[in-house]
Order: C-alpha cells, then sequence, then structure tokens
C-alpha cells in the first residue's frame, strides 16, 4: 500500500506535469524532426495522405505570417503529447502544446478571453456537449479541413453544425479494478447492481454534465438502463467532481474502492505506465465512447496554424498519434490502440444524434438530481 500513493499521485497530476515536460523539452525529437523536415520538402510524406501538398502549403503559409504555435484548450490536452510531438515531426516550426482544462472552468477560461478580446486558445477540443454551447455562443470558426473528403469517411455524428467543429478522436470507456483485489469485473451493467460492489464502486459526479451523466443519458435507451443509476446509488457508489477526471481511478489504484467507472482507456494507460496495479476491462455490451471535437476559437491568435492542426488530426500520421495515446481516430478503419480490438468490434451503446445530445444530457443531469440531490 505504501508504493501506491506517489504512483498514483503522479496519475492525478499527471496531466499537469506531462505538459510540463514537453513545454521544456526541445532536442528529444531531432531525428524524426529532420525527418518531418525531409518529407515537408518534397511533399510526398505518406503518413499525411492524399492531402501532403495542401497541408505543406499551409505550413508555409502559417510560418511566414508568423505563427508557430497552436495552444488546445481541452480535458485530454495534458496527456497528448504524442499528437503533439508527431505534428511538429512533420512540421517542425510550429509547437503545440495543451492546457488541461474542462467544464465549467474551460468555460470561465474561454468567456474570459471573449470578454477581454485578448485570446490564448487556438483550439477547443472537447465534448460534443460543449462544443454545441461554444457554436451557439458564437466562440468557434466554422471550418472543414481539408483532409475530410466526405462526413461519411468518419464515425457517426462527427460533424458539428455548420461545420464549426469535427470529431477527432473517440475515446472507449470501461471498468478499472484494482490488480490485487478478488472483487468480481462486473461484465455487463446489471452486475452492478448486486450488492458485493455496495461501498466499492466510484465513478464521476452524474449530477453535472460529464461522463457518467452522458453514459446514463445512453443507457436511458436501454429497457434495463433506468435500474442502473438506481443500484449505483444504493449502492453507494463514491462519486468526485467532473473535473476531477482521474479522481475514480485514482481511488481504486490505490484500494481505496474497487471499482472505476468510466475510466478513459488512455488514462488507464496513463496509470499503468506509472505502475499502478489496475485492469481494464470492457463490458459483454453497451460499453460507453465518446468523441472529443476540434474547433477553431473566433479570435485565434495562430488561425492558420490551427488549421494545420486540425488538418492533420485526420491524416494516417495523426491516427496513429491518437493511436498511441489510447483513442481511436474517428476516421472510418483507422489502426486501434494497442490492446484494444477495432473499434467497429466493440459493442457500444446507442448514439444520440448531436441535435438531440444536449437534451438528453440535461434529462440526464437533471434526473441524476433527483436520486442524488445537488
Amino acid at each position: 500500500m505504501g508504493m501506491r500513493k506517489p504512483l498514483i499521485a503522479g496519475v492525478t497530476v499527471g496531466l499537469a506535469a506531462v505538459l510540463a515536460t514537453a513545454c521544456s523539452s526541445s532536442s528529444s525529437s531531432t531525428s524524426t524532426s529532420a525527418q518531418g523536415t525531409a518529407a515537408a520538402a518534397t511533399g510526398s510524406s505518406a503518413d499525411l495522405g492524399p492531402q501532403a501538398a495542401a497541408l505543406q502549403a499551409l505550413y508555409s503559409k502559417a510560418v511566414a505570417a508568423g505563427q508557430t504555435s497552436v495552444v488546445i484548450y481541452g480535458p485530454s490536452s495534458g496527456t497528448d503529447q504524442q499528437e503533439y510531438a508527431a505534428f511538429k515531426a512533420a512540421f517542425p516550426k510550429i509547437t503545440v502544446s495543451g492546457v488541461p482544462v474542462v467544464g465549467p472552468p474551460m468555460d470561465a477560461k474561454l468567456a474570459a478571453e471573449f470578454s477581454s478580446g485578448k485570446h490564448i486558445a487556438d483550439i477547443a477540443y472537447t465534448g460534443s456537449t460543449d462544443m454545441l454551447t461554444y457554436g451557439q455562443s458564437g466562440w468557434l470558426t466554422p471550418y472543414t479541413p481539408v483532409t475530410v473528403a466526405s462526413s461519411s469517411d468518419l464515425a457517426p455524428a462527427s460533424v458539428g453544425p455548420n461545420n464549426q467543429f469535427y470529431g477527432a478522436s473517440t475515446a472507449v470507456s470501461g471498468i478499472v479494478t484494482n490488480s490485487n483485489s478478488s472483487l468480481p469485473v462486473p461484465k455487463q451493467w446489471s452486475d452492478l447492481e448486486n450488492s458485493v460492489y455496495k461501498g466499492k464502486i466510484a465513478m464521476s459526479d452524474p449530477t453535472a454534465t460529464g461522463i457518467m451523466a452522458d453514459t446514463f443519458a445512453h443507457l436511458a435507451l436501454l429497457p434495463s438502463g433506468a435500474k442502473v443509476e438506481e443500484a449505483l446509488k444504493t449502492n453507494d457508489a463514491q462519486t468526485f467532481p467532473v473535473t476531477s477526471i482521474t479522481g475514480p481511478l485514482t481511488a481504486v489504484a490505490q484500494g481505496a474502492k474497487g471499482v472505476a467507472l468510466g475510466t478513459m482507456y488512455s488514462f488507464y494507460l496513463g496509470a499503468k505506465a506509472s505502475g499502478a496495479p489496475v485492469t481494464f476491462s470492457l463490458l459483454n455490451s453497451d460499453n460507453y465512447d465518446t468523441s472529443l471535437y476540434d474547433g477553431i476559437i473566433k479570435g485565434a491568435p495562430d488561425p492558420l496554424a490551427a488549421e494545420l492542426y486540425e488538418n492533420w488530426m485526420f491524416t494516417p500520421d495523426g491516427a496513429k498519434a491518437i493511436a498511441a495515446e489510447g483513442s481511436f481516430s474517428t476516421v472510418v478503419g483507422a489502426v486501434a490502440p494497442q490492446g484494444l480490438p477495432s473499434l467497429s468490434s466493440i459493442p457500444l451503446q446507442p448514439t444520440i444524434p448531436l441535435d438531440q445530445i444536449v437534451k438528453a444530457d440535461n434529462d440526464a443531469v437533471n434526473s441524476a438530481k433527483q436520486s442524488w440531490g445537488g
């Protein structure tokens, strides 16, 4: 037990720590940067796909305009270092950095920037509910990546209204248990109704927009879905603020809880790599998945560089980098993260169309408040 706490402390603060490390590093990718430079010179990199020449032209235009950085706000931006490094290998004169922020704090940061007119963020990279709100607020600049030939090339519900944002990655969440625990691993949502899990479940707060509220919104489409939330309340599931992205994972890794719900595979990979005693399992049916969407902020300091990054996310090179982080590219048929099957072979919950997701999530939040308070 004595060794687990410092290992997981690295997970809970890992977003900021990894970000700080990335921002201070300059020489570790010399060889890949050189390869990227050579590819840029020829415009022939297969990893950039059929629009390689267009991307190289946009790169030259951005650099000529003095746009050599991209700042991304979002819940996973602090753990996207492999994506940032892969992008820089192809376009070495532009540096990407992420600010790990989610939910109300992200809303507040963007609102303050629009109020002052002093913009820092170039790209918002977060879930559909927030992106729809940002679009309705006039905070996003419509943009269609040239690397997206057709919306049919992407997973369902990947294109926002008026092309204000595009789904770039899909994260699958599962059940995380402590490797040293003898607690049975749930195989389906109804298993969580068993009293064996009483006092042993950790999850995000369902009374605020976030992963569990969205999970319950999807479960509500299933005949047995309503019973799951009631059972979790009966079994005294501990809830963590939606801003505590790795809170449930931390609780299980430290042995304080036995099961963490709604843990994204990418965060599990980070915990596992740090030495945490955790195991990731998919359910036999109705696994939760969520897409993160890229949108260019209106008034972004580096709009050309932001366009280049958004285009790059849909290239073969971008898809590989997304997989390396533990998520799936939304490009149909893209490579799967190591340790997971193809996205098409994972039994997922029903998809909620983008134009219905805000109402569905709000209904789930209101329902949760009746059960959990808040």
